[in-house]
C-alpha cells in the first residue's frame, strides 16, 4: 500500500490591500525589464514564517493545534511594508524582496518555530529577515552568462533604487498553514488552514 503524498507546506502571513495592491503594481512593472528573472506571481505574495518543507500528511493536524495556540497568544498587529532589497547582497543579487517591519513580527515567527519544533520539525538557524520575495535570478545549464548578467544588473538596479521605496500597512490578522503544489509554470499555494490572531483556540 503506497503512502499519501506527502504535503509541502510552510507558515506565512498574507499580505491586505492597498499594500499588497502596491506591491502587486511594482511587481508588474519589473516584469517589463525582459530579464533572465522567475518573478513571483502576484498570487503567491505572502510572508513567510517558517517553511516546512514534504509534510506527512498525518502530521497535519497536530501542527494545526500548535499554530491555533500560537495564533491566540498574538494579538493582531500592523505590519509596514517598505524598501526593496536583494540576497545574499546587492552586489550578487540572487533574489529581489521588499521588506517587512512590524515589532511583533520576530517574537511571532520564533513561537511560530518553537511550535513546529515542538512536533518534529527542525529549529530555524538562520536569523529571521521578514521579506516578501519578488524574484529569482533564472540559474541552470543552458542560461547564457550575458542574460544571467543582465538578471543581475536589474536585480541590482532596482534594489538600489528602490531601498526606500514604501507600500503602505497590512493587518496581519492571522496565520495561514499553505500547501504549495509545484507546476511546470510555478508553484502554486493552497490554504490548507487559518487561524485568527487573538482568537481563543479550541
Amino acid at each position: 500500500m503506497n503512502a499519501p503524498p506527502r504535503l509541502r507546506s510552510f507558515v506565512a502571513i498574507e499580505l491586505a490591500a492597498p499594500a499588497r495592491q502596491e506591491v502587486e503594481a511594482y511587481l508588474a512593472h519589473l516584469r517589463q525589464s525582459g530579464a533572465e528573472v522567475a518573478w513571483t506571481r502576484p498570487e503567491n505574495l505572502h510572508l513567510t514564517l517558517k517553511f516546512l518543507g514534504d509534510v506527512e500528511p498525518a502530521r497535519i493536524e497536530p501542527l494545526k493545534l500548535r499554530l491555533a495556540e500560537v495564533a491566540a497568544a498574538q494579538p493582531p498587529f500592523i505590519l509596514v511594508v517598505a524598501g526593496v532589497g536583494a540576497f545574499p547582497t546587492l552586489a550578487r543579487p540572487r533574489v529581489l524582496w521588499v521588506g517587512v517591519q512590524a515589532a511583533d513580527l520576530a517574537a511571532l515567527a520564533a513561537a511560530v518555530d518553537r511550535a513546529c519544533a515542538a512536533e518534529g520539525f527542525p529549529l530555524e538557524t538562520r536569523p529571521f529577515h521578514p521579506h516578501l520575495t519578488l524574484g529569482r535570478a533564472r540559474e541552470g545549464k543552458g542560461r547564457r552568462p550575458s542574460r544571467a548578467r543582465d538578471a543581475a544588473s536589474v536585480l541590482s538596479a532596482r534594489g538600489a533604487a528602490d531601498s526606500d521605496m514604501h507600500f503602505g500597512e497590512s493587518p496581519a490578522d492571522a496565520l495561514v498553514l499553505f500547501r504549495s503544489q509545484l507546476e511546470p509554470g510555478g508553484a502554486r499555494h493552497q490554504p490548507l488552514a487559518q487561524f485568527p490572531l487573538g482568537a481563543p483556540s479550541s
